[in-house]
């Protein structure tokens, strides 16, 4: 009886500790259920592209040390030198290796702006449970509060496209794993628009006490970007020397560049990331207004490790002064033939240059060529001697001869007239017969300062005329002025020196081996044509008078590097300089 009771006991004693463990459990259940409320929240970072894996070594003492590869192809277009030159970037605050597997730098996706994403749940078997897409710049947005269960794990994906208009497409409702894939239809393949990033967390647990669970994986870029621009900058470096860059010129008409590489609407993996197969893209809308402003493009859409890139520009699209690319050009770049890396980026600067030496047919010479007699910078053709030089071949009379020499003085003009009044061997003396009046206005130019128009009068040979202030002007400020031989102070009233070696020299600052030489002749006086201040100044005429008074314009350089367009009394004489006449 005894054992009976105890065993009765003993089963309700055992019943009230399972009704316990039921009721705690449907407690922690429902407890559950509040704490869920509060979903995932994400702080979006962006990883630095990759490109500093791929390097050549450097040629210093430094053990290790590397720069990034770079690439430089040129090609020749009727007068212009184009030049391409592709880099591969480095993260600026790293000298990581990508293959060192050490973290790579990022920074906030919201520093782009509101860019959109998506972000998608699945349980840890790869079932669909979820999406919704996000606006990096807001960063109170929390999702599935509703979906989720706190001590659970889950799995995320998220990705973009990087703009800040349109979500990435939705993912589809199926199984990561066995059908979980996207296709994207690109309508942009700029960065804003086609710059696939992505990411994925796995094994996530949702927290509880009513804790948002952050996401905190970067986004990594899928695809390659290049950025494609215009340099304008001078050249840099000693000509001749290994060190030397060309610089280059801005087109003065839109530039359109055509691509020839192929881009692609992929279809990715969403458990990967990775591009499963992609279809070229037709109708690809070319590169419109290329210049100095960056325009960012994302390419390689198939992830191949051996991307090559390439692109057309075709003839009549580049111009620089008087001067326009006559063949279309392309350029192919495998990256030395190692590719383009997804998840790399690199920079194609494009150098337009058609500075030259040239002969009388525009036909590219060098320096010291019979023919070479004249100097194309920025896009206008300039003759190398002053007028009234008589020895115009630069192998028998070099017009850079350092310093200079009489030979390369020329002819003294008053302003308007045609015939020259004195050259560099007529003597410092008065000139008898000195014509004391002014030349009409328009003499030499039948047009205006912007668009000239030779006239009758012009002592220039055919084909050529004097310039304009405007033609001077751009001269002058496309070139680096510095000055040879001995000089005096322009002040008083002497003839100046005689040993003829001043000259007030502009060199081009887009290419460092082409430049002219002006001779100091300073001028003849305006009461009687004596010689004033030889090896004083560098002053030429222009062909546009002042207007309703008896003074023109003239281009002026001086020994310190300085110069500037002036104007003095047309009656006195000063050399002349040519400029082709177009």
């Amino acid at each position: 009886m005894k054992k009976t009771i105890f065993q009765l006991a003993k089963t309700k004693l055992s019943l009230i500790i399972l009704l316990a463990v039921a009721v705690s459990c449907s407690k922690e259940k429902g407890e559950n259920t509040v704490e869920v409320n509060k979903g995932i929240k994400l702080a979006l970072t962006e990883a630095q592209f990759g490109g500093d894996n791929i390097s050549v070594a450097k040629a210093s003492a430094k053990a290790g040390a590397t720069e990034p590869l770079t690439i430089t192809k040129e090609i020749q277009s009727g007068p212009f030198s184009i030049t391409a030159e592709l880099t591969e970037n480095t993260p600026s605050n790293s000298g990581l290796k990508a293959s060192t597997g050490k973290k790579a730098a990022t920074k906030l996706l919201s520093l782009r702006g509101p860019v959109t994403y998506r972000v998608v749940a699945y349980e840890t078997d790869g079932t669909y449970i979820d999406q919704s897409v996000g606006d990096a710049s807001d960063s109170t947005q929390v999702f599935f509060g509703d979906k989720l269960i706190a001590g659970n794990k889950y799995t995320f994906v998220i990705y973009s496209l990087g703009s800040t208009t349109t979500p990435p497409p939705a993912a589809p409702t199926t199984n990561l794993y066995t059908a979980g894939q996207v296709n994207f239809a690109f309508t942009s393949y700029e960065e804003n628009g086609g710059d696939f990033m992505y990411a994925i967390e796995k094994d996530v647990t949702i927290l509880g006490n009513n804790t948002p669970t952050p996401l905190t994986t970067p986004l990594q870029h899928m695809f390659t970007r290049v950025t494609l621009l215009v340099d304008n900058s001078d050249a840099t470096g000693t000509f001749g020397t290994a060190n030397y860059v060309k610089g280059g010129y801005l087109s003065e008409v839109p530039v359109q560049a055509e691509w020839v590489s192929p881009f692609a609407n992929p279809t990715v993996d969403l458990s990967t990331g990775e591009t499963l197969s992609a279809t070229n893209a037709i109708n690809v809308p070319p590169v419109s207004n290329l210049n100095a402003t960056a325009r960012t493009f994302i390419v390689n859409q198939s992830q191949s490790t051996n991307f090559s890139i390439a692109l057309t520009i075709p003839s009549g699209q580049i111009k620089i002064g008087h001067d326009v690319n006559a063949q279309a050009v392309s350029f192919n770049f495998s990256n030395a033939g190692l590719g383009l890396k997804p998840g790399f980026s690199y920079t194609m600067k494009l150098r337009f240059n058609s500075d030259r030496f040239v002969n009388a047919s525009n036909v590219t010479r060098s320096a010291t060529a019979a023919d070479a007699r004249y100097a194309v910078i920025a896009g206008y053709r300039w003759d190398r001697f002053n007028l009234g030089v008589v020895d115009v071949n630069p192998a028998t009379n070099n017009p850079d001869a350092v310093p200079s020499v009489q030979a390369l003085y020329g002819n003294y003009y008053q302003w308007g007239r045609q015939a020259a009044v004195a050259n560099a061997y007529s003597g410092d003396a008065a000139i008898p017969g000195w014509d004391t009046s002014s030349a009409p206005d328009g003499s030499w130019n039948n047009g205006t300062a912007a668009a000239p128009i030779k006239a009758a009068l012009d002592p220039c040979g055919t084909g050529d005329r004097v310039p304009s202030q405007a033609e001077y002007t751009r001269l002058g400020t496309y070139t680096r002025h510095t000055s040879i031989g001995n000089w005096i102070p322009n002040t008083g009233t002497s003839a100046g020196l005689s040993d003829f070696t001043a000259a007030h020299i502009m060199t081009s600052r887009k290419s460092s081996d082409i430049k002219l030489s002006f001779p100091a002749n300073g001028h003849r006086e305006t009461v009687d044509g004596s010689q004033r201040l030889r090896q004083a100044t560098a002053i030429y005429w222009l062909n546009m008078e002042v207007g309703g008074n008896d003074r023109a314009y003239q281009g002026r350089g001086f020994q310190s590097g300085s110069w500037d367009v002036q104007n003095y009394f047309k009656r006195a004489a000063y050399p002349v300089r040519c400029i082709q006449d177009k």
